[in-house]
């Protein structure tokens, strides 16, 4: 007998806890209409929104709802027919859509993040000082992955998106407000 209610208990936890899991909000898929795996090489100019690419041009026009969507697309491992970025051996989507993040949130000199507590390009050279962009990049993806990375920029968005805002100046996202900056 005791047997029994030892079995039905722990059928009714996985229930219960397997229900509770698949409950939990995921982070959506990468929505192909960016265009990021259709990218082509872009010449170095710096930051992604000072370039004419149509996806640049579609992203800022989307604005703040960009943001999610780019966060959904850190996962996606789906490579370009090109590197977009010079010196690069590839450039996956989820590799893109971290430039875009990181960028976007840098202001106009492109040395000041104008967000912390993300994985951008300030943290990579901090923990690989002196390595090249995509060796950095390609080194943290190896040893945290791009989940981490999702999840990091996923949990500042959900803190942070009432008070995110395009400063049209600085041609970057800022926290905080419009009329106090």
């Amino acid at each position: 007998m005791s047997r029994i209610v030892t079995v039905g208990v722990f059928v009714g936890c996985a229930f219960f806890f397997g229900s509770a899991l698949c409950a939990q909000p995921r982070i959506p898929k990468c929505d192909q209409s960016l265009g990021l795996a259709k990218m082509q090489p872009e010449p170095e100019k710096g930051r992604m929104q000072d370039m004419g690419a149509p996806q640049t041009v579609h992203i800022l026009e989307l604005r703040n709802k960009a943001i999610p969507m780019l966060i959904a697309c850190l996962t996606d491992e789906t490579m370009t027919k090109e590197p977009i970025e010079h010196y690069w051996p590839g450039t996956s989507v989820g590799d893109i859509a971290f430039f875009y993040l990181s960028d976007l949130f840098t202001d106009s000199t492109g040395d000041r993040p104008t967000i912390d507590g993300v994985v951008n390009w300030k943290t990579l050279e901090a923990e690989y000082p002196g390595s090249s962009a995509a060796t950095a990049w390609y080194e943290f993806v190896r040893k945290h992955g791009r989940k981490y990375v999702q999840d990091n920029w996923s949990k500042r968005w959900k803190e942070e998106q009432s008070a995110i805002f395009w400063d049209a100046k600085e041609r970057c996202f800022k926290i905080g407000h419009p009329a106090k900056q």
